[in-house]
C-alpha cells in the first residue's frame, strides 16, 4: 500500500495542476491551509487518504526558458481526452524534481514520469536511487520530452513528441537501463574537503569544458540559434577560451597521467549534447562505460574530430583523441580545479568516481516494434 500521497489531482479529465509541497510529513497540514484560502470554485477535492494514481508527471514549466508552458497544455489535453488516472506536480526550484521523484519511489506510485529537458529528466532519474544506487522501490520511469535537445530520448529510442510520447508511456514497454554513478566533491578541493555528492546520469559525464560548454549553452542562446546552431556556436567559443589541464586518469585501476586535456568524456549512449554523436562498441546490458579523452588539439585537428562527432563515425586514436572502457574511472585535476558535468548540468568538481549504479533503472520507452 502507498504511504502518505504527494498530492492529489483528481482523476481523468478534471485534474489539476497540482504543486506537492517539499516535505512529505507537511503535506495534510499544507494542503488544508491551501484550500481555506482558495475560492470555492478552483479548490481541488485532497481527501486526507486518496486512492493511489497510477501515474505522477514531474513537470518543469520553466522548460525551454519557458516556452514549454505551451507543450505542458498539450499533454494536459492528451492525458484528458484518453481519460489517464494521474497526478501532476510542478518544479518550484532546480532540484525540485529530484525531490519530487524521491517522494514518489517511496509513496508507492507504479510510474514516475519527467516531464521537460534533459536536466528534469535527469533529476526525475536521480530520485529513482539511494546513494549507493539501489532502487529505492519498483516503480517505472517515463519521459515525456518538452524541453530544447531531446539527447535523453534519442539515447533510447523515445519518441519526443507530446501525443507520440504519451502513446509510448500508455504501451508500457520497459527495459532495464544501466544508468552511471558518480561522486564528486561539491566544490573545488582548494576550498577545503567536503562532503561528497552522489548522482545518477542517464546519458554523458563530462570532466573539462563540458560543463563550461553547459553553462554558456544553458545561458538562453539556444532560444535566439537554435538547439544546433547554439550549442554548436558556444562550443567554438569555449574552445577558443579553455586552458587544458592536466588530469590524473585512473582506469579499473590502471593510473595514468594526461597533459593539455581539453575534456574527458565518460558514457554509455550515442547522443550526449545537442546533435554530439558518439560512435562505441558498448551494447545494452554491458556494465563498463566509454571514456573518449580530447587532449593537445591542434585547429586542424580539432575540425576533423567534430566533424566525427557530429556524424557519429569512428576517430582515429592518436595523442589528441582516445577510447578506452571500464567499469571504475577515477579522475582528478593535477592542476587547476576541474568541473564535473552530467546530462548537461556542471554539478561538483574533482576528484570524482564514476562508475556503474548496481540497479538498473526500469525505463518505459514504448511498444515493441
Amino acid at each position: 500500500m502507498p504511504t502518505q500521497p504527494l498530492s492529489s489531482c483528481g482523476t481523468g479529465a478534471t485534474n489539476r495542476l497540482c504543486a506537492p509541497p517539499p516535505r512529505q510529513d507537511d503535506l495534510c497540514a499544507a494542503s488544508v491551509a491551501r484550500e481555506a484560502n482558495e475560492p470555492e470554485a478552483t479548490r481541488t477535492t485532497r481527501p486526507s487518504r486518496p486512492a493511489r494514481a497510477t501515474y505522477l508527471f514531474i513537470a518543469n514549466p520553466h522548460a525551454r526558458n519557458g516556452r514549454a508552458r505551451k507543450k505542458l497544455a498539450q499533454l494536459r489535453l492528451e492525458l484528458e481526452r484518453r481519460g489517464v488516472k494521474h497526478d501532476l506536480a510542478l518544479c518550484e526550484w532546480p532540484d525540485h524534481a529530484r525531490t519530487l521523484s524521491e517522494q514518489a519511489n517511496r509513496s508507492g506510485y507504479d510510474v514516475v514520469v519527467g516531464v521537460g529537458g534533459d536536466g528534469t529528466i535527469n533529476r526525475v532519474l536521480n530520485g529513482f536511487f539511494d546513494a549507493n544506487g539501489r532502487r529505492l522501490s519498483s516503480a517505472r520511469m517515463g519521459v515525456i520530452h518538452i524541453g530544447t535537445s531531446p539527447d535523453f530520448c534519442r539515447s533510447y529510442g523515445m519518441p519526443a513528441g507530446v501525443p507520440e510520447a504519451v502513446d509510448a508511456l500508455l504501451a508500457g514497454v520497459a527495459r532495464p537501463v544501466r544508468v552511471g554513478k558518480v561522486v564528486y566533491e561539491t566544490r573545488p578541493s582548494q576550498a577545503g574537503r567536503t562532503a561528497p555528492g552522489t548522482a545518477f546520469f542517464g546519458c554523458c559525464a563530462n570532466v573539462g569544458l563540458g560543463a563550461s560548454l553547459a553553462r554558456l549553452a544553458n545561458g538562453g542562446i539556444r532560444k535566439y540559434a537554435g538547439d544546433f546552431l547554439g550549442t554548436f556556436a558556444c562550443l567554438l567559443r569555449v574552445l577558443l577560451a579553455y586552458r587544458p589541464q592536466t588530469i590524473n586518469l585512473e582506469l579499473d585501476g590502471r593510473p595514468q597521467r594526461l597533459d593539455k586535456v581539453y575534456n574527458i568524456a565518460v558514457g554509455k549512449t550515442r547522443y550526449i549534447a545537442s546533435g554530439i554523436k558518439v560512435w562505441h562498441e558498448l551494447r545494452e546490458g554491458d556494465d563498463r562505460l566509454y571514456v573518449i579523452c580530447l587532449r593537445d588539439l591542434s585547429w586542424s585537428r580539432i575540425s576533423q574530430v567534430l566533424w566525427a562527432l557530429y556524424h557519429g563515425k569512428p576517430i582515429a586514436g592518436g595523442r589528441c583523441f582516445s577510447l578506452a572502457y571500464a567499469k571504475c574511472i577515477r579522475l582528478e585535476a593535477a592542476s587547476a580545479p576541474a568541473e564535473v558535468e552530467f546530462d548537461g548540468d556542471p554539478a561538483g568538481w574533482c576528484p570524482c568516481r564514476i562508475e556503474t549504479a548496481p540497479d538498473p533503472l526500469d525505463l518505459i520507452v514504448g511498444a515493441t516494434s
